[in-house]
């Protein structure tokens, strides 16, 4: 990956939201991330590959839908993964779609309304199943 000019990376991301225990669990599931580790009786979170992913719990909504945050996972199973986030509560923005530049993506709302976006990871397999767009056939 090239370097920017500061080597800046992204390493946190908080979630601001009144309801931090229902969130947590929507993306601990969702995602299957696993049990998220408490710091403090107002946070809680996950650690990622090259990331963490927080939640902190606060008195007012941080805002009306959709939400401040649109955060982007790569995934191995695109379908699986957007299916599951659905059956746990999120509301379906748009379902695995090939994009013009050969991403396949996904989306879902959060339950505090913000935007969950899934890409397929290039290097993974999936089941193939009719709702994958799969790869491009070669004429």
């Amino acid at each position: 990956m090239p370097k920017n000019g500061t080597n800046a990376s992204l390493d946190t991301v908080i979630i601001y939201t009144t309801d931090m225990a229902g969130l947590a669990e929507f993306y601990g599931k969702g995602l299957e991330l696993g049990e998220p580790s408490a710091t403090g009786g107002d946070h809680v979170g996950f650690r990622l590959p090259g990331g963490y992913l927080g939640f902190d719990q606060v008195a007012s909504p941080p805002g009306e839908p959709p939400g401040a945050v649109s955060l982007w996972f790569e995934v191995d199973d695109l379908q699986a993964t957007f299916d599951r986030l659905v059956t746990h509560g999120g509301t379906a923005k748009f379902g695995p779609t090939r994009k013009p530049w050969g991403a396949v993506l996904a989306a879902v709302l959060d339950p505090d309304g913000n935007v969950l976006g899934l890409a397929q990871r290039a290097d993974a397999e999936t089941g193939g199943d009719s709702t994958d767009p799969g790869p491009e056939e070669a004429s």
